[in-house]
């Protein structure tokens, strides 16, 4: 993948290309402004179900779907006469380009009170665009500090922002390495280079230069590498004390692989990303266990909804399953304390109000609110851990429930 400024500029193209059939969907959100009563509420989920992206985004539409479903059998939404919430998705695919032409298409073809997506910072960076002309109110785990950066009144972000994942990643690592006796001085910086892995990265410098440190390497690679081995070597010959990837699935799994050939020692905290994924621990086995992984909420917190998703997809819940779900709990919290069909309405709504019910109490923090710009002035990361095949939440301590463990060996 490109780097965030090449979305960017991308984006510029994109957005001049599809703002005639962006704007001609103004208004085709939710039908009338008047709330009804029963009937159907639909909401996009637009998400990458192809390409290499897609094991996040399949999980993503699971947990969106799932908390529709559990919504829908308490009754729907009550104050809509118990209106059913109906999930219409759509596949953003892997590529940034092809996700705004797939968003223009879905905008001008669905009429949709809100949409939730698309996971992938590059992916959103483009779409988002889309979904702010076509003034639908866009409920999203993306990342990049950018994208609420740019005046939109129309995007929500659940998760936390890039530089504040980083940020956290690195004081979380020396606070952990703190309570073991461990004295950290210099670290390694690995990350993909597209907008997730460049915007957390560099809140991961900035705040190992703010705590004094050795950032002895500081390297970007393509997600889409098939040998990790070259990095993993650099990582090795600068022998840092700790190290700080940003990864997606596969190429995690193949730096993973490649330090442990390479002979390294070092404990891995990494950032989210494909560290967190069941399939992470499932391809590694031995090789998962110790690793600390960044979250944006504690899976051992998420409560009986893990449980429903264990029993239907056969995994416990993913970050991003959890966190989309949150978004559907909060579209039906805000429907219900203000009905309506009106996308603008909702909207509104979603500024206003503080949501501290459903699962918005089990993202970190206990309830989820906005800022002007769209950013969750609530949430922090979490700090994970694979202990014997099992993501447990170890920092901080009063957002968590598990106890860090000091890796012997990396």
């Amino acid at each position: 993948m490109g780097s965030e400024h090449r979305w960017l500029r991308s984006a510029g193209v994109i957005a001049a290309a599809l703002l005639v059939a962006a704007c001609a969907a103004v208004g085709t959100g939710g039908g009338s402004s008047t709330a009804g009563g029963g009937g159907e509420i639909a909401i996009g989920a637009i998400f990458p179900l192809t390409g290499a992206n897609a094991q996040f985004g399949q999980n993503s539409l699971h947990g969106v779907e799932l908390e529709a479903d559990l919504i829908n059998r308490q009754g729907g939404i009550k104050s809509m006469g118990g209106a059913k919430l109906r999930i219409v998705s759509a596949d953003a695919t892997s590529d940034p380009t092809q996700a705004a032409a797939v968003t223009s298409k879905f905008v001008t073809s669905n009429k949709v009170i809100a949409a939730i997506g698309m996971y992938a910072s590059a992916l959103t960076l483009t779409s988002a665009q889309v979904t702010e002309q076509a003034g639908i109110p866009l409920l999203s785990t993306g990342f990049s500090d950018t994208l609420t950066q740019r005046g939109y009144t129309h995007f929500f972000r659940v998760a936390p922002r890039a530089s504040q994942v980083g940020t956290f990643q690195l004081t979380a690592a020396l606070a952990i390495a703190k309570q073991a006796g461990v004295t950290v001085k210099k670290v390694a910086i690995v990350f993909e280079n597209d907008a997730f892995g460049s915007g957390t990265a560099e809140g991961l410098r900035k705040a190992a230069q703010d705590a004094g440190l050795d950032v002895a390497l500081y390297e970007p690679y393509a997600a889409t590498i098939t040998d990790a081995s070259p990095v993993a070597s650099k990582i090795v010959n600068v022998k840092p004390d700790i190290i700080l990837p940003v990864s997606y699935l596969t190429d995690g799994i193949l730096l993973v692989r490649a330090l442990h050939e390479a002979g390294n020692t070092a404990p891995i905290f990494a950032g989210v990303g494909g560290f967190v994924q069941p399939d992470f621990e499932k391809s590694l086995g031995p090789l998962a266990n110790q690793i600390f992984t960044a979250d944006t909420s504690s899976p051992d917190a998420y409560g009986s909804i893990n449980d429903q998703y264990q029993k239907r997809y056969g995994t416990f819940m993913t970050q991003e399953a959890h966190d989309n779900a949150v978004a559907v709990s909060i579209i039906a919290q805000a429907l219900e304390a203000h009905p309506t069909r009106d996308p603008e309405q909702l909207t509104r709504t979603l500024h206003s109000m503080d949501f501290t019910k459903g699962l918005a109490t089990t993202m970190p923090g206990g309830h989820v609110k906005w800022d002007a710009q769209g950013n969750n002035v609530v949430i922090q990361p979490v700090m994970c851990q694979w202990q014997n095949g099992k993501l447990v939440g170890v920092y901080p301590s009063d957002l968590t429930r598990g106890t860090a463990r000091w890796p012997s060996a990396a």
